[in-house]
């Protein structure tokens, strides 16, 4: 399916400058990907960036909405918050903010390959021990 948003175009058009640069459907949305990381998601023209502990106080802040990709799902959220009006209609800001939840972005990444490999070192050490004794 097919999912077209001429606010994740224009998005897409501002923020080209962090990367590579892509939007294709997820969550019955459009994603923003850059260099095939998911930085951003449009849905029902709402703009919602990826946070982490870097900037996440920016947008709690502000009381901006965290996406959830199924309304009716209890705790299912994702790490995107709503992005501003007065941040949205600033090119500027818009930069800025976009830069920082790349780097967001880039840190849960990292968190989550090293507890990928920290599980593959106890699989491992536990085969080891099993096969020792």
């Amino acid at each position: 399916m097919r999912i077209k948003s001429s606010l994740a175009s224009q998005i897409a058009e501002e923020l080209s400058f962090l990367g590579a640069i892509s939007n294709r459907a997820i969550f019955g949305a459009v994603g923003i990907f850059i260099d095939d990381r998911l930085l951003g998601i449009v849905a029902n023209d709402v703009l919602y960036l990826h946070t982490g502990p870097s900037n996440r106080g920016d947008y709690e802040s502000r009381g901006c909405r965290q996406f959830k990709p199924y309304p009716n799902a209890y705790d299912l959220t994702t790490d995107h918050h709503q992005v501003p009006d007065e941040v949205l209609n600033d090119p500027a800001e818009l930069k800025v903010w976009g830069e920082r939840a790349l780097k967001a972005a880039i840190e849960a990444a990292r968190i989550k390959q090293l507890a990928g490999i920290e599980r593959s070192r106890h699989a491992k050490q536990a085969k080891k021990k099993k096969i020792d004794s």
